[in-house]
């Protein structure tokens, strides 16, 4: 980050687990980040593909930056994601810096948005109140040419935070929590790519099969539960996607969502009412929130 590292440093950090077999652009969501940290933390999880290779190559291309931790996720007893927020924090107790930027293996950040991060992170190191900085979400659905917004679909979240002040991920660690307290933040006005829902059925059904082990349910075997659906809020992404994902985007499957069949049940109806709420008002009721906007 351009600025005097005496006054300010960032230490980026990372979980990854079987980037690979979940088709999660692991490389490129630590490039997306790296030009804006003094260091870069990648905890890898006991992978069964070349995640942990593909992390190797990563500190070998960057060796002053990127520090590899090795761990083994334990399978026994997972309850609400607590094996992700375990690993999660373990990463964050590696940083060094005195800001921690955290991006999960299917998010990335695009270039143009580096100034207003770095604006966000010189104002809000100076206010002893405020805790970090919070980002907006695109969440991308089914392929890079569609986003989709809704109620069930979080609109923001903190990814950059102060370090050493007992802050540490809160349940599945989609975000952060001081004390299990909301933080305080400031609003950056930059984005996260969310592509975590960039995938066929057949990799929605890999997906969904692996997140069961880490919330300790039993996937659900039903044909449903692996089809994508053409939900309301889905809408044509006219925007760019960062740089360093020009190949993934280039080299997409041939998939359209917008051809998937609609599934009307009550998740669906509150979506579309929250669509048209959204439309006129600025807050969203109940809706679901780590941080406190300063």
């Amino acid at each position: 980050m351009k600025t005097r590292a005496s006054e300010i440093s960032i230490s980026g950090f990372t979980i990854v687990r079987n980037a690979v077999k979940l088709n999660y652009p692991f490389r490129e969501s630590v490039l997306s980040v790296l030009p804006l940290c003094d260091e870069f933390i990648i905890n890898i999880g006991d992978s069964e593909d070349e995640t942990a290779e593909i992390a190797e190559a990563l500190r070998v291309e960057f060796p002053q930056k990127i520090r590899l931790i090795h761990s083994k996720w334990e399978r026994k007893n997972q309850q609400g994601g607590f094996q992700l927020k375990h690993q999660t924090d373990r990463a964050i107790q590696s940083c060094r810096g005195n800001w921690c930027f955290y991006i999960q293996a299917d998010e990335a950040i695009h270039e143009a948005d580096y100034p207003r991060i770095q604006k966000a992170v010189s104002e809000a190191h100076q206010q002893t109140r405020v805790d970090g900085v919070l980002f907006d979400y695109l969440h991308f659905y089914g392929n890079y040419d569609y986003s989709i917004h809704g109620r069930n679909w979080y609109r923001r979240e903190v990814r950059l935070f102060k370090n050493f002040r007992g802050i540490s991920s809160f349940r599945d660690a989609q975000g952060f929590r001081r004390d299990e307290q909301r933080l305080f933040v400031k609003p950056s006005g930059a984005r996260v790519f969310h592509y975590g829902y960039v995938r066929t059925p057949s990799s929605l059904e890999e997906k969904s099969k692996n997140m069961s082990l880490w919330w300790g349910t039993q996937p659900d075997a039903s044909d449903s539960a692996f089809r994508l659906h053409r939900h309301v809020g889905l809408t044509r992404f006219e925007g760019t996607h960062p740089g360093v994902m020009k190949s993934k985007v280039e080299n997409q499957p041939k998939f359209d969502p917008s051809q998937c069949p609609r599934k009307w049940d009550w998740t669906e109806i509150k979506n579309a009412m929250t669509l048209v709420w959204d439309q006129f008002f600025n807050f969203r009721l109940g809706e679901f929130r780590n941080y406190e906007i300063v």
